[in-house]
């Protein structure tokens, strides 16, 4: 079969009858086989949008991707560290030390320049947007550990967010928001060992999916029933993913390989992005929950990359 495109430039043929989408818009499809003529139009989608630091040239900053690998953009470029960004309606958030602790700064997910939202003499980290930007989640050590706060989105209103939970050297961490934007899930010591925790902002957090390995780095998928989450509770020694459905409890691994995979953030139609570490390299991915097996890359340049997060809200 002989295949065709219009516009020209919006697809790659491959051969074998397949495409490589290029651009979203729409692209009309002729194929043409035995001297039969068929066409078919197709709606393409913009790819979504991940956020993520980057290692170049001995410098960390924030920079964006297609999921496709296309347009990668350096959204910072400070001497100092720029990491684990957070991305949703049309904004950035991360975390900076370029005042010398860390501090967290936003940036206009389009690029621009960056504005400082916390100015503390402790630290601020682990920024978490919700999926409507609305409001933003991290941890803040003021009190010498770290504990979750929440804050608008420009880090006015601050407050500690689990008041009276665990104890005072009990560590929290990751906050990830549950697509309503009402409800966290978080990572907590209080029971010795790093657990899930879930909780409607003003409750008390419950333990979930608890392994007594260390469970961490969680994700909300956004049609609410999932968490992905990084685990070494196989035993072995690198970190698979895993998935907990929030109703029941139940855990499912999604990942087994001879590397590393971490840092899940999850996309608006239910793809998971993550870092996979082979060695010294490591490399974004994404996976369908739904067939774990098929992995693909993310383009994303030489340098070592963490801290997914794909862009929330229409961005």
């Amino acid at each position: 079969m002989a295949l065709t495109v219009s516009p020209a430039g919006a697809a790659e043929v491959l051969g074998g009858g397949q495409l490589r989408l290029l651009r979203a818009g729409t692209v009309t499809v002729t194929g043409m086989a035995g001297g039969a003529t068929g066409e078919v139009e197709l709606d393409v989608a913009r790819p979504p949008t991940v956020v993520f630091d980057r290692i170049a040239n001995g410098n960390r900053d924030v920079w964006k991707v297609a999921l496709d690998g296309g347009e990668l953009t350096r959204l910072t470029d400070h001497a100092l560290d720029d990491l684990d960004p957070t991305a949703a309606d049309g904004k950035v958030v991360f975390v900076s030390y370029r005042a010398g602790n860390a501090e967290l700064y936003s940036v206009p997910l389009a690029g621009g320049e960056a504005a400082r939202l916390t100015t503390t003499a402790h630290n601020e980290t682990s920024p978490a947007l919700s999926p409507d930007g609305d409001r933003l989640a991290y941890v803040h050590d003021v009190s010498g550990v770290g504990k979750l706060w929440t804050a608008a989105p420009s880090g006015s209103g601050a407050a500690r967010a689990t008041t009276g939970f665990g104890f005072s050297g009990s560590v929290e961490s990751s906050p990830a928001w549950a697509p309503t934007g009402s409800r966290l899930a978080f990572v907590a010591t209080p029971a010795g060992s790093a657990d899930l925790y879930t909780f409607d902002l003003g409750g008390t957090p419950a333990l979930v999916g608890s392994s007594g390995s260390a469970d961490v780095e969680p994700a909300w998928s956004p049609d609410g029933e999932w968490v992905a989450f990084a685990s070494n509770r196989a035993g072995s020694a690198g970190i698979d993913l895993y998935l907990l459905r929030v109703s029941t409890g139940a855990v499912t691994r999604l990942t087994s390989t001879a590397g590393s995979e971490a840092m899940p953030a999850w996309t608006p139609d239910g793809r998971l992005v993550f870092v996979q570490r082979a060695g010294a390299a490591t490399g974004l991915r994404w996976i369908d929950p739904g067939a774990p097996a098929t992995v693909h890359a993310i383009a994303t340049g030489a340098g070592e990359v963490s801290n997914p997060s794909v862009a929330a809200g229409g961005a």
